[in-house]
């Protein structure tokens, strides 16, 4: 049987083959389709019966597609080639190779698949910051804001590499440009948060009940291995003096740019025994009882569960009370504001004060007394904050001679968080009336400028009226 020629396919009607080899060795084969296409072919018997194996389209044209009459000959070659070289059977050869090839497949599209299921430090974030709103977690919000801010805005790249590519290095940059804009606190805040981010990736990929179809891989927190700025950590020690305390009661209500229901929230948080701010301003109208004379404080712990702490109202509270009562009693809380600043459907939306107009007001009336001083040659005080005050008030305390359990009893330290339908909102509360009497006896002196540490209880029962004992 002679070669064929490309003329002769070229000019093929039906059908033409030449051989591969030697006996057995098969045929190469062409065909024309319908269509006007040849289509070359291996035809070799297996098992006593002729098989077509298709090689491909033959190249009729030098701009055509398909294979030329020598690649088709090379690829029958081939074929023939196998079993002699490889002793089996040309067919479960091909069989074999084509489930080879299925499988590598199969393979490539499931590491896809993993790849593009390997959440990003991006992924990971929303992730974490979904289950912490699922859980109802207070600092939600404040964490997007600040993991919106610092990272994913700051730095892009990082956001998109994968999570558990993440290195110290990658998490040393985020924090030191926090740290080199002098926010050091604020870099430790952001370390904490990623630490915690980190955290939940490690144990999500083997949660049930994970947010989001993703997956993290993380082996290592990045973050663990970055060095926690411990200084920025250090525990307050600023405490106001009996006339700096004086001075901020009288002087807080004329600072400018603070509000008037700002400034009686300031005065409420000494009135009250340095509550926790955030308690203090998210109280209901309906969590004031004026019959008993105390306003009910939650802390929300998540998922439900609540903190409930009980302060005793003195008269001095009462009648702050009743001053942003004119102002506030068409709305929710007694001490709230309207966010100008917020967007669409929330902007102006009234809310509690919330701890950063707190830091507003408190800066505000620092600088207003740092220029106040300047002016006058005095020595500018040192500068103090909401949580300053508090402290302050823990002082006060101890100078009334409250003792230290009823110190944490009313400023809620240290107590065990139950369910409210479990707890008797008013249990301790008579310790706490006392120990407000006694701190009250204090501030009292102090805003009338009377020279005192301690206060002396027996001379305070003798002059104290009856009415006044009601009221505390």
């Amino acid at each position: 049987m002679r070669l064929l020629t490309d003329t002769q396919l070229r000019s093929l009607k039906k059908i033409a083959s030449e051989p591969v080899g030697g006996r057995g060795d098969g045929v190469l084969f062409f065909k024309r389709r319908g269509a006007g296409n040849i289509e070359a072919y291996y035809r070799i018997r297996l098992e006593g019966k002729a098989t077509l194996i298709k090689i491909g389209q033959y190249k009729a044209t030098r701009d055509g597609n398909g294979y030329t009459l020598a690649e088709c000959r090379d690829k029958v070659r081939e074929l023939a080639r196998i079993p002699r070289e490889n002793g089996c059977d040309l067919k479960s050869y091909l069989q074999e190779q084509e489930r080879a090839r299925q499988q590598q497949e199969e393979n490539q599209r499931r590491e896809l698949e993993a790849e593009a299921c390997k959440g990003t430090l991006s992924d990971l974030i929303e992730a974490y910051l979904q289950d912490q709103e699922r859980q109802g977690k207070e600092s939600a919000n404040q964490s997007r804001q600040a993991m919106k801010k610092n990272v994913i805005k700051a730095y892009p790249l990082i956001a998109a590499k994968k999570a558990k590519d993440v290195s110290p290095d990658d998490i040393v940059v985020i924090l030191a440009a926090i740290h080199n804009r002098g926010s050091e606190a604020e870099s430790v805040r952001i370390r904490a948060i990623l630490h915690a981010i980190f955290n939940y990736g490690m144990k999500s990929d083997y949660d049930p009940t994970r947010v989001g179809d993703k997956r993290f891989f993380i082996q290592h927190n990045p973050v663990a291995a970055t060095r926690k700025n411990t200084r920025a950590n250090n525990v307050g020690e600023r405490v106001l003096s009996h006339q700096e305390v004086k001075q901020l009661w009288d002087e807080i209500t004329k600072a400018e740019y603070v509000g008037f229901v700002m400034s009686r929230f300031i005065r409420f948080m000494l009135a009250t025994g340095g509550q926790r701010p955030k308690q203090l301003s998210r109280a209901r109208w309906e969590d004031f009882d004026f019959v008993r004379h105390c306003v009910t404080l939650r802390d929300r712990k998540g998922q439900g569960r609540e903190k409930i702490h009980v302060v005793p109202l003195s008269r001095r509270a009462l009648d702050i009370i009743e001053e942003v009562q004119a102002v506030t009693a068409g709305y929710p809380w007694p001490f709230c504001t309207g966010v100008k600043s917020r967007s669409k459907e929330s902007k102006g939306e009234l809310v509690p004060i919330d701890p950063n107009s707190l830091k507003t007001a408190f800066t505000r009336y620092n600088n207003q007394l740092a220029a106040s001083c300047e002016r006058e040659g005095r020595t500018v005080p040192e500068w103090f904050t909401a949580r300053d005050l508090r402290r302050t008030v823990k002082n006060l305390l101890i100078d009334a001679g409250v003792s230290r359990e009823q110190r944490n009893l009313l400023q809620s330290h240290g107590q065990t968080g139950v369910d409210i339908k479990h707890y008797d909102r008013h249990e301790h509360l008579p310790e706490k009336r006392e120990s407000m009497k006694r701190y009250d006896a204090l501030l009292d002196k102090i805003l009338k400028g009377v020279d005192v540490k301690l206060v002396d209880m027996a001379h305070y029962r003798s002059v104290v009226t009856k009415d006044e004992e009601v009221v505390l």
